[in-house]
């Protein structure tokens, strides 16, 4: 299974737990592992300037 990514638009292949997640919620926006980084340090940048502290998983 190839997916593309919204962000980029390039095609790439999901990891399984994508692929079953894909398959459940066929609707939901997945985005390839290498925006999902950019995306997620950007955000730890805009929290580090802004004095919020980072959210705990």
């Amino acid at each position: 299974m190839k997916v593309i990514c919204i962000l980029c638009e390039q095609p790439f292949v999901p990891t399984k737990l994508q692929m079953k997640k894909i398959r459940k919620h066929p609707h939901k926006i997945i985005i390839c592992s290498d925006c999902y980084e950019r995306v997620g340090k950007k955000a730890l940048e805009r929290r580090a300037k802004s004095g919020a502290s980072p959210a705990t998983d």
